[in-house]
């Protein structure tokens, strides 16, 4: 293709980009070095606004809570979703129904499937899952107490993402050949032995992927602490997200500090990430 073309076709897309991704990214970069209150032009502050989300309690457990949710909800959904996928390849008859099963709750937007899961440990609606629990004398007040109020917004993430997790799973484990299981059968290995050297090495791109979406998910994490735990504040739910969404939108309107939270959050994402892109691009020179 010519190099006329290749601008030609490519071009419309390249400046569509720019004005959507580059454009507010470097007005959020401008945004957090200043003070910018709501409808007016902002004042240059320096790094003012980082000194005061690095001193800041708030800010420093919403980060905590926000990175130790991504990284224990991306683990229990990649566990989650890989044995789903293995139990799925041995099902023969019926499968596209159990995944049209699996799937209802990663279709359903997640506002409103945060609130009707919210509604099965909430006791005002009758929440079933309480009413199990009393059977057995167990009482816990999801909607009230820290650790159950972050149980249930993990709980959540799994019942919400777990499906995509297995639906990508599942693909990748029926691409892969029959022939060397086979070979590993006859020389006497195990399951376990097969899964380790075999299958989760040959699905290493793939839970590459997997891992790097469920990541980026867990830290963006804001609908379903909005809608299940509202007080995410008292309650010690706070996100990033949550906790932008107060500074710039709720109660004090700084703009200028919800900019410096996103770039301090895109920061940090980037941290978590190093890794996933490392063994991404070895992947990639290795093609």
């Amino acid at each position: 293709m010519r190099r006329k073309d290749f601008l030609t076709l490519a071009g419309p897309a390249v400046v569509l980009m720019a004005a959507l991704l580059l454009v507010p990214l470097g007005t959020t970069l401008v945004w957090s070095f200043q003070n910018v209150p709501v409808g007016q032009p902002g004042t240059f502050t320096g790094l003012a606004n980082y000194r005061d989300l690095l001193g800041s309690p708030r800010f420093l457990d919403a980060a905590a809570f926000t990175v130790g949710f991504a990284v224990v909800a991306t683990a229990l959904k990649v566990a989650l979703g890989y044995g789903l996928a293995l139990l799925l390849t041995r099902v023969r008859r019926g499968r596209t129904v159990l995944l049209g099963f699996l799937l209802a709750s990663y279709i359903v937007p997640s506002v409103v499937g945060a609130l009707d899961f919210s509604w099965m440990f909430n006791d005002v609606f009758g929440g079933p899952v309480n009413r199990v629990l009393d059977l057995v004398g167990v009482q816990v007040n999801w909607l009230v107490d820290t650790w159950p109020a972050r149980a249930l917004v993990v709980l959540h993430s799994l019942w919400h993402e777990v499906p995509f997790v297995v639906l990508v799973l599942l693909a990748g484990l029926q691409t892969l050949p029959p022939e060397p299981m086979e070979a590993a059968s006859i020389d006497g290995a195990g399951w376990w032995q097969k899964q380790r050297y075999l299958v989760v090495p040959a699905l290493a791109p793939v839970f590459t992927f997997v891992l790097l979406i469920s990541l980026m998910d867990g830290l963006k994490v804001f609908d379903s602490i909005r809608i299940m735990t509202p007080a995410a504040q008292q309650l010690g739910t706070e996100s990033l997200m949550t906790y932008v969404y107060q500074v710039a939108l709720g109660d004090s309107f700084r703009l200028g500090a919800g900019s410096a939270v996103n770039v301090l959050t895109m920061v940090v994402t980037l941290v978590l990430l190093i890794p996933f892109l490392r063994s991404t691009w070895k992947g990639a020179r290795a093609l």
